[in-house]
């Protein structure tokens, strides 16, 4: 992934961590990454990895990082939605097409 590609990801997707970081770090100014990443119950490089933009959120995390954020359901959606798009892009063109509209049939339900 290119640096642009990888700064207009952190810029949608990461964002919402980002956010959320920012959140419990105004409610105590004490509150650090490392608190944020025992609170995710991952690594702090994991998250630091996945705020800069070198990692995605993994899937397998996705539904444990929304609950454990308590996240409301227009931001989960949002969050899953971005996640699906950039998947996609990194699919490519070809597969992309293929795959459109199979995965999106398979988590529509779930993120509508």
């Amino acid at each position: 992934m290119t640096l642009r590609g990888r700064e207009q990801q952190v810029s949608r997707v990461h964002h919402i961590l980002r956010s959320a970081l920012e959140r419990r770090q105004n409610l105590n100014p004490k509150y650090s990454l490392r608190n944020f990443a025992k609170d995710l119950a991952v690594n702090p490089s994991f998250v630091s990895r996945i705020l800069t933009g070198k990692q995605t959120v993994p899937t397998s995390r996705l539904e444990q990082i929304i609950q454990t954020l308590e996240m409301d359901a227009h931001t989960s959606k949002m969050l899953k939605i971005e996640l699906i798009k950039d998947y996609m892009k990194e699919l490519g063109l070809h597969e992309k097409e293929l795959l459109k509209e199979e995965l999106w049939e398979a988590v529509s339900d779930e993120v509508i």
